[in-house]
């Protein structure tokens, strides 16, 4: 083997990594340069377990969703005893809040605001309502040092909204902020 073919052979041994590396970071950035912001409600969750460190794990109104908008295929899917299906809600501004409407195993139409998430159950949740308990992967956010009982108090009282940007059901959560 030359030293041509062999240097070849060593560039392309440098170059799969960064290429990789590189594909990893193109759907969270296309997202962040090219997709639609959503603002969710945030709900109160126990304060001991909320932050550790300087980030803030946060629970959405949307990761549960009442049972009468989860479409009856998605139902089927539940009662053959399979959890972690993929599904598709659909969300639409209320008050300024995007709420789920639907969530279904078929990806909603383009032009419509939905997210993909990971449906585990459906059960009764604090208030004996019957929801479907969803999983976006949105649960962590990187707060500035030293505000963290700032933020503690607000998410005790429900008052944190959380700003994403979606793009095909991909998230990225871009900042909290107070009402």
């Amino acid at each position: 083997m030359n030293k041509q073919t062999r240097g070849k052979q060593l560039l392309l041994a440098c170059l799969v990594p960064v290429v990789i590396l590189l594909g990893m970071c193109f759907t969270p950035f296309y997202t962040l340069m090219t997709g639609k912001e959503i603002i969710l409600q945030t709900r109160p969750i126990d304060p001991t377990d909320l932050f550790r460190g300087d980030y803030v794990t946060l629970s959405y109104d949307a990761e549960e969703v009442p049972k009468e908008l989860v479409e009856e295929e998605v139902i089927n899917e539940m009662t053959d005893g399979r959890g972690g299906i993929k599904v598709y809600v659909t969300l639409k501004k209320k008050n300024g809040i995007d709420t789920p409407v639907k969530v279904s195993l078929v990806k909603p139409q383009s032009g419509v605001v939905y997210l993909k998430g990971t449906l585990d159950y459906i059960g009764d949740n604090r208030d004996q309502n019957e929801v479907a308990f969803i999983q976006y992967s949105l649960d962590k956010y990187f707060v500035e040092d030293n505000t963290g009982m700032d933020w503690e108090a607000a998410s005790v009282k429900g008052e944190i909204l959380a700003k994403a940007k979606v793009k095909n059901g991909y998230a990225i959560l871009t900042g909290i902020e107070k009402k």
